[in-house]
């Protein structure tokens, strides 16, 4: 696994502004890890270091859950691109073990976790293949400013690891910092190991962080990981595992106890001036202002320079939804609003995710935080760990869609089988989360949690239905010649994950490492 070795090098830390609560962070040098890590302060800017090393894999994240999904299809057909074939690598399911995109997301995943990796190493806070264990502590930080450091860093090596774990399956499984000889001899772990040491970390989490309800938070705590959002991220954990009654328990308490909730409007979620409200359990945060901390993800989906009457320099009019997508939408559902249409592209590909969307003057400088967990994905899961027969299901769901402006309750009559349920369910989830990475996974987890639903039912209907013939005519000019049928019988249950990176494979000359089955 060398190129794992190439992670063991400096930590790269940053600093906290105060002017706008937590992480708005400042970069700095090269922190030397032998001498550092002796005072709560110093813990606080390695931290803070880790919270920003979250931005660079989910620059990349979209591309492998949207763009994978029957969300989104490729939409810059009249360009070939180097990006652009990639990009439709990953709508059409041939993705390139080669892959630049999937080089990177792959890679700065796991050098944020070295990040986690080393912070907790150094508070000799570490995981012993059950638990996570709190050893004796030779600095003189407070035993108290320990667990609230570690909480945090247990919470995103958590994060980082689920991501990794639904998207390739086997990973490479790190939980300390590796030596350059102990790294060529680690292999793939399974699944299994990987969701030990992800429940671990996110049971830590709840028992040593901040639990103060939300309108308890202080400017100090506000967009830190706290118990509620590891509770949020635990439930889901357990979702994807099949454990129901474990997910139900942690969502009726977050419900009951926690003091989040939905936010009036579904525009307030994402106002740049509301952020950190009280729908937001955990968010990646970014700061606008030619700081080198703006959101990349405006110029990245906006598909004209000017369009919606906003100007934004450097767009790139990636990540487009389908029409499918939108016309999914009741025509009085107000989320609808949130895939807008660009006045200078001709349908079908003029669509755009505009809860994203705002003026910009400096490339990838936007303001936008990027939601991970919301009070409304709290809400719904709560309905898919319990099921159509507990009553406050279809309540939960009925608050989510309810908020949207127009819509009316769904009544039980109307989903009185389980199918109908889950139907009813996954589309509120695919509506209110569109543009939020949410909906790839959702597919893989419904086989396990709502089983009337098949992810490669779902994609094969989509490259049928969404990869229109301009589309098809594009992919056969610049990969093969295909057609519906081909496309779609590509969408197998190997093709759920994705390959691992080749440099993976290739680099390694001590031991031999599998990939994915369907890739070469």
């Amino acid at each position: 696994m060398k190129s794992y070795k190439l992670l063991i090098g400096a930590l790269v830390f940053s600093l906290t502004s105060c002017s706008d609560s937590f992480l708005e962070i400042l970069p700095e040098s090269y922190i030397n890890e032998v001498e550092f890590f002796s005072t709560a302060g110093e813990l606080n800017i390695a931290l803070n270091a880790c919270y920003a090393g979250m931005r660079a894999p989910a620059a990349e994240e979209w591309k492998f859950t949207e763009l994978r999904s029957d969300n989104t299809a490729m939409n810059q057909i009249a360009t070939t691109s180097v990006d652009n074939i990639f990009f439709l690598s990953y709508d059409a399911f041939f993705v390139s073990t080669n892959d630049t995109n999937l080089k990177n997301f792959w890679y700065y995943t796991y050098v944020n976790i070295k990040n986690n990796n080393i912070l907790l190493n150094k508070m000799n806070v570490n995981y012993d293949g059950t638990a996570i264990v709190y050893g004796a502590n030779a600095t003189t930080i407070a035993a108290a400013d320990i667990k609230d450091v570690a909480s945090q860093a247990c919470f995103l090596r958590a994060y980082h690891y689920f991501n990794l774990v639904r998207l390739f399956g086997d990973v490479f499984l790190v939980h300390e910092p590796v030596a350059s000889s102990d790294a060529s001899i680690l292999n793939r772990a399974p699944q299994a190991s990987v969701y030990n040491l992800i429940i671990a970390d996110l049971l830590s989490s709840i028992a040593n962080g901040n639990s103060a309800k939300y309108s308890s938070i202080t400017a100090t705590n506000a967009g830190k990981a706290n118990v509620w959002a590891a509770k949020a991220l635990l439930a889901k954990v357990y979702l994807t595992l099949g454990r129901k009654a474990e997910s139900l328990a942690l969502t009726t308490d977050i419900i009951a106890n926690s003091g989040y909730d939905l936010e009036s409007t579904a525009a307030r979620v994402y106002a740049t001036t509301n952020e950190l409200n009280k729908e937001i359990l955990f968010t990646i945060r970014y700061k606008s202002g030619n700081i080198g901390l703006g959101s990349p993800f405006t110029c990245d989906f906006a598909p004209a320079a000017t369009t919606g009457g906003v100007t934004v320099t450097g767009n790139q009019g990636d990540n487009a939804p389908t029409v499918e997508l939108y016309n999914s939408f009741n025509a009085t559902d107000g989320r609808r609003a949130f895939v807008g249409q660009s006045a200078d592209v001709s349908l079908p590909r003029k669509l755009y995710y505009t809860k994203f969307h705002a003026a910009q003057t400096v490339r990838n400088d936007s303001e936008f935080d990027f939601p991970i967990i919301r009070y409304a994905d709290v809400l719904l899961m709560y309905a898919e760990a319990a099921g159509r027969a507990d009553a406050n299901s279809l309540v939960n769901i009925n608050k989510v869609r309810t908020r949207a402006t127009g819509l009316t309750s769904l009544v039980a009559s109307n989903i009185d089988t389980d199918a109908k349920f889950n139907l009813a369910l996954a589309n509120e989830r695919r509506w209110e989360f569109a543009g939020e990475n949410q909906r790839w996974y959702d597919l893989l987890r419904y086989g396990t949690t709502l089983p009337t639903l098949n992810a490669v039912d779902v994609m094969r209907q989509h490259l049928i239905i969404d990869m229109q013939p301009l589309l098809y005519s594009f992919y056969t000019d610049n990969a093969e010649n295909v057609t519906p049928a081909i496309l779609s019988a590509r969408v197998n249950a190997n093709s759920m994950f994705l390959p691992i990176p080749q440099i993976e494979l290739d680099t390694n000359n001590t031991i031999t490492i599998t990939q994915n089955a369907g890739y070469n």
